[in-house]
C-alpha cells in the first residue's frame, strides 16, 4: 500500500490544477501447467498497471502505463494534456467524487497462498498424476496462485486499497474417449480439496467413455454449478446493470417488483461478504453495497454507479467500472442462495434427462431475452430412471436464460465458487425443457 500511496502522490503532483484519478493494480502470479501427465510449464509474473484519468474544464483524457517511473508519468501527462485540447466540452461531465469511508476487507488475503512455491504445486500435481497413471487416465490442467492489490485514488480525497490472494486448481481428465473436468477456486489454498477435484475429474472421464449420440431437442437438464453459473452470470450482467436498465435494454427494465424468474431463485451482488466477496469499493472509490437483485423470483433492484444513479433518480450502489466504458455498472460478485436439493437427489428424481458438467464457447444472441448459445463439455451424461446411465456426445444449446430460469424445478444445496464475469457462487440447478439445438462431435 505504501508504494501505491507514493505513486498517487507523484501522479497528483503532476496533475497541477486538473482533477486526477489513479487506478493502480499490482499483481504477483505463478502458474504450473500440466499435460499428458507431465508438467509442461512453470511461469511467474509480477506487474503493475496504472491508469490515470484527468478532467479539466469539461474535458477528459485518460492514459495507461506499466512503468511507475517519473519519466513515464511525465510523458503520459504530456500526451493527455495535449489530448484535452482537442476534446469538446461536455456540460454533463461529472467531477471526480470526494472521499468516503471504505471498510477494508482483510479476510481475503492469505500470505501462504500468495507465496505458494513451485514445489508445492508440483507435489499436488504429482499426486494427481500418480493416481491417473494407475487408472490408465491422462491428466491436463493448471494450478495457479498469487495476490493482487488494487488502489483507487483521486486528488479530491479518495484513497481506497484492497489486497487479496487467490488459488485456482483446474483438472481435465481423459480416459480413452471420455473426458471429465473439475475446478476449485479459493482465496486460501488450504480450502482446496485436491483429492475431491482429482477424483471428480477422473470419475467423470471414466463414466464418459464410449459416448453415444442423441438427437437434439428439449430435455430436462441438471446443470452442475459451473454450467449454472454460465446462465446466471449472463442474466446478471445483461439484466441488472444500471445502464442497460436505464436504456431499456434489460429484461427487467420498468419491471422491478415483478416476476422475472422462478420463485426458487434469490440472487444478490455482495462484494462485502460470502463466498463471492471481493473489492469492497468500486472504480470510483465508492463503497460497494450489497444489492438483492432477485428475491424469490421477483426483480428487486439493479446496480448503479454515480452516472446511472443520477439518471435513475437514485443513489449509487458502488458498482462503477473504470471510466470510460460501454457497459456501465455491473454486478461482479454474484451469489445465488442455496436450495434444499442435493445433486444426487436431483438425479434420483429424474426419469430421463441430461447432466451437464460444463458449458463453453457461450455467447449472447439477444440481450433483451438473454438468449444464449454454447456447447457442453468435459462430461455430459444421459440420466435414465434416476441414475447416470451413460456418457453422451457434446450438444449445442440455444436458449433464453430468462425463459430457462423460469422453469427451475430444484436448486442445489451446495453452491460452488465459479469464475465467470467476476466471481459467482452458484448451486446446481434442475430445469425442464432445455433446448439443445444440435449435436456436435467436439
Amino acid at each position: 500500500m505504501t508504494e501505491h500511496k507514493k505513486m498517487c502522490e507523484k501522479i497528483f503532483s503532476l496533475a497541477g490544477a486538473c482533477q486526477a484519478e489513479a487506478i493502480i493494480t499490482s499483481s504477483d502470479s505463478a502458474l504450473t501447467r500440466f499435460a499428458g501427465n507431465v508438467i509442461s510449464q512453470n511461469v511467474a509474473d509480477t506487474s503493475t498497471e496504472i491508469s490515470v484519468r484527468i478532467i479539466s474544464a469539461g474535458r477528459v483524457a485518460r492514459f495507461s502505463l506499466n512503468q511507475p517511473s517519473e519519466k513515464a508519468l511525465k510523458e503520459g501527462f504530456a500526451a493527455a494534456l495535449e489530448a484535452l485540447k482537442t476534446q469538446k466540452k461536455d456540460p454533463a461531465l461529472e467531477s471526480l467524487p470526494k472521499g468516503a469511508p471504505v471498510k477494508e476487507n482483510k479476510k481475503l488475503f492469505f500470505k501462504g497462498t500468495a507465496e505458494l512455491s513451485p514445489s508445492y504445486r508440483a507435489v499436488k500435481i504429482g499426486a494427481l498424476v500418480n493416481k491417473c497413471k494407475k487408472a490408465g487416465i491422462t491428466a491436463y490442467g493448471t494450478f495457479e496462485n498469487g495476490a493482487a492489490r488494487t488502489t483507487v485514488a483521486n486528488n479530491r480525497g479518495v484513497f481506497a486499497s484492497h489486497l487479496e490472494s487467490s488459488a485456482v486448481y483446474s483438472v481435465t481428465a481423459r480416459d480413452k474417449d471420455g473426458f471429465g473436468w473439475a475446478e476449485t477456486a479459493a482465496f486460501d489454498a488450504g480450502d482446496i480439496n485436491f483429492d475431491r477435484v482429482d477424483g471428480t475429474a477422473m470419475e467423470k472421464a471414466r463414466l464418459a467413455k464410449n459416448p453415444r449420440s442423441i438427437p437434439p431437442g428439449r430435455y430436462t437438464v441438471i446443470l452442475e454449478p459451473s454450467a449454472a453459473a454460465s446462465l446466471l452470470s449472463y442474466l446478471g450482467i445483461y439484466g441488472f446493470g444500471g445502464q442497460f436498465y436505464n436504456e431499456g435494454q434489460s429484461f427487467v427494465s420498468g419491471k422491478l417488483g415483478k416476476k422475472a424468474v422462478s420463485e426458487l431463485l434469490t440472487m444478490r451482488d455482495d462484494a462485502l461478504d460470502g463466498p463471492a466477496a471481493g473489492m469492497p469499493f468500486d472504480y470510483e472509490g465508492r463503497p460497494r453495497k450489497k444489492v438483492i437483485l432477485i428475491k424469490k423470483g421477483l426483480a428487486a433492484a439493479v446496480v448503479h454507479d454515480r452516472h446511472t444513479a443520477a439518471k435513475a433518480g437514485t443513489r449509487t450502489t458502488g458498482h462503477a467500472l473504470p471510466l470510460p466504458n460501454t457497459h456501465g455498472p455491473l454486478p461482479l460478485n454474484l451469489t445465488v442462495e442455496k436450495g434444499d436439493a442435493s445433486l444426487a437427489g436431483m438425479i434420483k428424481s429424474t426419469k430421463k434427462g441430461i447432466l451437464v458438467t460444463q458449458f463453453h464457447y457461450t455467447n449472447l444472441l439477444k440481450p433483451l431475452t438473454v438468449e444464449m448459445t454454447g456447447m457442453t463439455r468435459n462430461g455430459t451424461f444421459m440420466i435414465e430412471n434416476g441414475r447416470v446411465a451413460y456418457g453422451i456426445k457434446n450438444l449445442r444449446f440455444t436458449e433464453s436464460a430468462v425463459e430457462a430460469l423460469n422453469r427451475v424445478q430444484a436448486v442445489g444445496d451446495k453452491p460452488e465458487l465459479c469464475l465467470a464475469w467476476g466471481r459467482f457462487s452458484a448451486p446446481a440447478l434442475k430445469l425442464t425443457d432445455f433446448n439443445f439445438s444440435s449435436a456436435t462431435e467436439f
